[in-house]
């Protein structure tokens, strides 16, 4: 029996999921590894080279070949089907090669993920490179915060054009010069954090936006490339974009994206940037400091401008057509464990803790 099943070459890539999970357990049980060695030469030496020649097509690469692989999967599944009816006397053979290709290739997938992608959630934090203490933060702390925020999101907006609905637009002719001011902004941050020096890769639009406005996503990061929701309100986008390079730069964790995505936004000299950076950061200081203290939520609520609100509202209205349906539900979940499985506990609230980082920042920068 062992000598028919090893006759297959095939069999051999199957034993590439349990490689993924044995560096997996490993990076669990000793992460320093990551850093030191995977983070610093093995992910850069990938992403740095093929990342640059995925850049240099203008559309999504990796989004166009996994609907042609979910495509050729269900043709796959009918075609075993078709032939297991039709000879009948060899159906155990063929159904024995179904099972060794789909193990072999999810093998090959898995273990792409864990050496692209799932290493680097079990690499160092951004804090140990900025020197950064992160604390419980207090009201008092998370008014202040809010307050500088939406200060910064009054400014910045009063700036911007809008539309004919009064919601605001950005500043430039279309995704791929928004796209460039994103590689701009981050190649600014790269001079204040070293680290996060990368090749200059461009974030791509999603053909299937809308599909993934359903999941509730506004980007997604596929190694080596990261596509946008273009369906999205505008104002949102630059911070997505930022959000997305700082996945390709080995940093997965959301909380640590989401803050260096606002660090990116405010290195930019465009006011569309550096007011959707501030919008998102406020929008989760805000979150907090209601849940703490809701009059002194509304104290800061009060001090929202108008064009502010109405962009706040048109987020609002466009999402809330997409949440709570089985699809976005279903998402959740599922993005839920993810999240948790890989070295995220809170799941997705770790989006929000960006605020835990941002506190921290600005208690150092006042300090100095």
């Amino acid at each position: 029996m062992l000598k028919r099943i090893f006759r297959y070459k095939r069999i051999w890539l199957i034993l590439l999921a349990p490689l993924g999970l044995l560096l997996t357990l490993a990076a669990r049980v000793e992460s320093s590894w990551v850093e030191t060695i995977h983070a610093r030469y093995v992910y850069p030496l990938f992403a740095n080279s093929l990342g640059w020649l995925l850049s240099l097509v203008p559309f999504s690469v990796l989004e166009i070949l996994i609907l042609l692989l979910l495509a050729g999967v269900i043709v796959y599944i009918v075609w075993v089907i078709v032939g297991i009816c039709r000879h009948r006397s060899s159906w155990k053979n063929r159904l024995y090669r179904f099972g060794l290709n789909a193990l072999g290739a999810g093998s090959v997938i898995y273990f792409g993920f864990v050496l692209f992608m799932g290493l680097n959630y079990y690499r160092a934090s951004i804090t140990e490179y900025l020197d950064l203490s992160v604390q419980k933060s207090t009201k008092e702390e998370l008014y202040a915060l809010c307050e500088l925020l939406i200060n910064d999101c009054n400014f910045y907006r009063a700036q911007m054009q809008e539309d004919e609905n009064g919601v605001a637009l950005l500043s430039d002719g279309g995704f791929y010069e928004t796209a460039d001011s994103a590689r701009e902004a981050y190649a600014a941050l790269e001079e204040e954090i070293p680290i996060l020096q990368a090749a200059d890769v461009r974030n791509k639009p999603l053909l299937t936006s809308k599909l993934f406005s359903r999941t509730l996503t506004t980007g997604i990061y596929i190694p080596f490339e990261s596509g946008i929701n273009v369906d999205v309100p505008c104002h949102s986008i630059p911070v997505t974009m930022c959000h997305e390079l700082t996945h390709f730069r080995g940093f997965m964790r959301e909380n640590e994206a989401n803050f260096l995505a606002y660090l990116a936004c405010m290195e930019s000299e465009r006011a569309d940037f550096r007011y959707s950076g501030s919008l998102l950061a406020f929008e989760y200081a805000f979150q907090a400091l209601y849940e703490e203290d809701t009059e002194l939520a509304r104290e800061i609520a009060a001090a929202c401008d108008a064009a502010v609100l109405r962009d706040i509202q048109a987020e609002d209205d466009y999402w809330n057509q997409f949440r709570n349906t089985v699809v976005s539900e279903i998402s959740d979940e599922i993005y839920e464990g993810y999240l948790q499985s890989n070295n995220q506990e809170s799941g997705l609230k770790s989006y929000g803790e960006m605020i835990d980082l941002l506190l921290a920042y600005y208690r150092d920068f006042s300090e100095t």
